[in-house]
């Protein structure tokens, strides 16, 4: 009978896509934190999905919050974690529609604000030609505020 060689398994390769598919995980759940950290109460909504969560590259979401509660001067614009006014956010979101042709606008406005508020970004993605405008909602059932 032959001499039988150990066997020996290399780990290697199973350690680098698990430390890969790690990264990626850690990096998608950062760039979704970040974009729906602005603590917002989104308006309830019967046809409301979860679909804000997909086409993670291919997103822009403004995040406009009703500030008058907290002393503010009134309406927040936030992009990417930054109070923006509403021609820098016009402004940013024409650079994405150079980059990203079919960019989706994804629109978070707080329940308590006026509609004109969400109306003047609408408006602006027409201006600029973007197509695809999605509006943040929770479903009804589900409770009222989200983050």
């Amino acid at each position: 009978m032959p001499d039988e060689t150990p066997i020996r398994v290399n780990l290697a390769p199973v350690v680098d896509v698990t430390m890969s598919l790690l990264i990626f995980f850690l990096l998608t759940t950062r760039m979704v934190e970040r974009e729906s950290s602005t603590r917002i109460d989104l308006p309830v909504a019967r046809s409301a999905q979860d679909t804000d969560r997909q086409d993670l590259g291919n997103r822009f979401v403004v995040n406009i919050r009703d500030a008058r509660d907290e002393g503010g001067t009134g309406v927040e614009y936030v992009v990417d974690e930054k109070i923006m006014s509403l021609a820098d956010v016009l402004n940013r979101l024409t650079e994405e529609k150079r980059h990203q042709p079919n960019v989706n606008c994804i629109i978070r406005g707080d329940r308590t604000l006026p509609f004109e508020y969400v109306q003047q970004v609408m408006v602006g993605c027409g201006r600029i030609g973007v197509t695809k405008v999605t509006f943040s909602a929770v479903p009804r059932g589900s409770g009222g505020e989200s983050s």
